[in-house]
């Protein structure tokens, strides 16, 4: 399924009348306003803003939103997509088949033996992933295991893979520590199945492991984790599946990173703002999350938690703070 993104920019700027009248409303039009009335009582103020979009208020002057939100006001038992549908004109979402894109060459099958399970387990329980989410991962086909170096494996629909992206165990000093193989494509992110209606979105295997650890501990349904594969990729949000995903979740979260400098850290964070904005062009809305100050990313937010929790490591872990930007 696509989602018709066009529609819903439009929808925000698409005059509500016509909708509203086959509510049983009288609109009365005062040159960027209406003033939205049952009988002489009036039930709602909307106004256009200069960009376009109408914004509407209640009775009392609480705002309400934009179309979409003012339609979800009028009728809670709609979601995004039906609401976007009072307002369009045609369907939101296509089941027709895309254009095939051409045909890439998948990434190979690297061999795994017992002896790289388990230096690919020790290797990541020392980051402080629990053996039970390795399982998880593992029965999940999210997580194996090659000479030196643990996998990260995004599927197709069929359960083909279509990316896998390698974490070397102990890299030299002449190699990459992370890298993609060749063949990989971007589009199919690795996925760590959770609570389907909460997905958070990670840069790296190693943090969808850690956020799963962190939810466990807190007594929480783990979510779902997406791997973007890093902060600048936002090819994996044109995937079909991964749409509808996102589409259905009642809650979406970019997990951000804290980096060494400053201008890294800007750069990061205006990438993350990048896929924070494809998401609400998707969904409507998406929070974030930032490990606290001094804290790296959440892989290592876990490790040290689990570090306190063990006695092995440095305590004084923290909280994650609740996710924000709705």
């Amino acid at each position: 399924m696509l989602l018709d993104t066009v529609k819903i920019t439009e929808s925000h700027r698409i005059d509500p009348t016509a909708y509203l009248e086959r509510m049983g409303f009288t609109v009365r039009r005062e040159g960027r306003h209406l003033s939205v009335r049952a009988g002489k009582e009036e039930h709602y103020r909307i106004t256009q803003n200069s960009d376009g979009r109408w914004v509407a208020c209640d009775k009392a002057g609480q705002g309400i939103g934009d179309n979409i939100a003012l339609v979800r006001d009028l009728e809670p038992a709609l979601g995004f997509v039906e609401a976007v549908a009072r307002l369009a004109d045609g369907p939101v979402i296509s089941r027709e088949p895309i254009p095939a894109a051409p045909r890439r060459t998948r990434p190979a099958r690297l061999p795994q033996t017992r002896a790289d399970r388990h230096a690919g387990r020790v290797y990541l329980h020392r980051r402080g992933i629990s053996p039970a989410t390795l399982d998880h991962a593992e029965q999940a086909g999210f997580l194996r295991y090659t000479g030196g170096g643990v996998l990260f494996v995004g599927r197709d629909a069929q359960g083909a893979a279509r990316l896998v992206s390698q974490r070397l165990i102990a890299p030299t000093v002449d190699e990459k520590p992370k890298r993609d193989l060749a063949g990989s494509d971007k589009s199919y992110p690795p996925l760590l199945p959770g609570n389907p209606r909460v997905i958070w979105i990670v840069e790296g295997g190693v943090d969808a492991l850690a956020a799963r650890d962190l939810a466990l501990r807190r007594g929480k349904v783990p979510p779902t984790v997406l791997v973007s594969g890093g902060a600048t990729v936002r090819c994996f949000l044109d995937n079909p599946t991964v749409q509808t995903r996102l589409l259905h979740a009642a809650t979406v979260v970019v997990v951000r990173d804290n980096e060494s400098t400053e201008r890294k850290q800007a750069e990061t964070d205006t990438a993350h703002d990048r896929q924070i904005a494809r998401i609400r062009e998707l969904r409507g809305n998406c929070g974030d999350w930032r490990p606290p100050v001094g804290v790296k990313d959440v892989a290592e937010l876990n490790q040290r938690e689990r570090q306190a929790d063990t006695g092995a490591g440095p305590s004084g872990s923290a909280l994650a703070p609740p996710a924000r930007g709705r």
